[in-house]
């Protein structure tokens, strides 16, 4: 540490290390913008310059020496922590790599199942729950319908982003894969759907970058998130709609007439999810309102994304049976208010 910044070190101002992240689970913003509120995802930013020292401050009390060399210890053996963990990554991005190997034929056999492709092997247990629970309707329906559609939309994460036009979408939903980057720098997600009537893509992509997936403590910095184009075939954009609207002329030999004016607006709707979404910088001229804005909005998009990659992906089945819910109001029991 150089001299200079010995002299910085003191009890009265921040000593320039960052507070550690707020608890209760979430994402903090580290290096956000001045004035942001401490709470939400991180983004990796630059760090804001250092202040400059006030040499005329005779008050400043300098910490002790003892204290000092302890600070300095510390930080020294911080930095041996963060070389361990620089070894930890690489051994952990090869065992992630040797078990994918082993998973991937897993998950793709999932799929064949869930698309007609594939019957399961069940076992004498399954297959007697089978004939005493299961019901004698149509044995020409293929695969298990809607499969993604009810898993993903009984997780808390999808509250409000599935709007009624998209369900046909998501009908046409056949796979929903997590792809962790080679070195655990970030992660890509894809929805392959089969043939529609509203777009011609068959599969959709959202990507993070992040420094490092592992390291995270579950509070990864965000670097980058990128969307995909939706080719959507004509007017069947479920992301606009078209509104029409009646213009009055105030002056002029047409005075008092109407006209009727169509105007396409966004709407709400799930695959506003693939679109890019740029990460606020320093250099930024926003509004706070704009800002606060974007941050909500990121903080929605990646609790998805991360909810997709961590839960809803490896555990399919335990969200479209619903024993992955949790159910709140079992804990709790009917009680009657009285008006008095």
């Amino acid at each position: 540490m150089a001299a200079k910044d010995l002299e910085k070190l003191n009890l009265n101002e921040d000593p320039g290390i960052p507070p550690p992240p707020p608890g209760g689970g979430g994402f903090s913003f580290a290096s956000a913008p001045a004035g942001a509120p401490k709470e939400g995802f991180a983004f990796n930013l630059p760090p804001a310059p250092p202040a400059e020292a006030n040499d005329d401050d005779d008050d400043e009390m300098k910490l002790p020496a003892a204290v000092l060399g302890r600070v300095l210890g510390l930080r020294a053996l911080h930095e041996k922590r963060e070389e361990v963990m620089k070894e930890y990554v690489k051994e952990r991005a090869a065992l992630e790599a040797k078990y994918r190997e082993k998973v991937d034929p897993i998950l793709q056999d999932r799929s064949r199942v869930i698309n007609g492709k594939l019957e399961p092997s069940l076992s004498h247990e399954d297959k007697q729950t089978v004939a005493k629970a299961g019901t004698s309707s149509d044995e020409d329906v293929k695969g298990v319908p809607d499969f993604w559609l009810s898993a993903c939309g009984r997780h808390d994460a999808f509250g409000g982003t599935i709007e009624e036009s998209d369900v046909a979408a998501l009908r046409c939903l056949t796979d929903v894969r997590c792809i962790d980057d080679d070195d655990l720098t970030g992660f890509r997600l894809e929805f392959e759907f089969a043939p529609n009537p509203f777009f011609f893509d068959t599969v959709l992509t959202k990507s993070y970058k992040v420094p490092n997936l592992v390291d995270s403590n579950g509070q990864p910095e965000l670097e980058k998130i990128q969307g995909c184009k939706i080719n959507w075939k004509d007017n069947k954009d479920l992301t606009k709609r078209e509104v029409k609207k009646k213009q009055k002329a105030k002056r002029g030999r047409n005075a008092g007439a109407t006209r009727v004016v169509t105007k396409i607006e966004d709407k709400p709707s799930f695959f506003r999810f693939f679109e890019t979404i740029p990460l606020p910088g320093c250099d930024d001229d926003c509004e706070d309102d704009d800002v606060e804005d974007l941050r909500d909005k990121i903080d929605a998009d990646v609790e998805l994304a991360f909810a997709l990659r961590n839960e809803v992906v490896p555990h399919a089945i335990l969200w479209f049976t619903g024993e992955a819910v949790d159910d709140d109001d079992e804990d709790f029991d009917d009680v009657e208010v009285s008006d008095d």
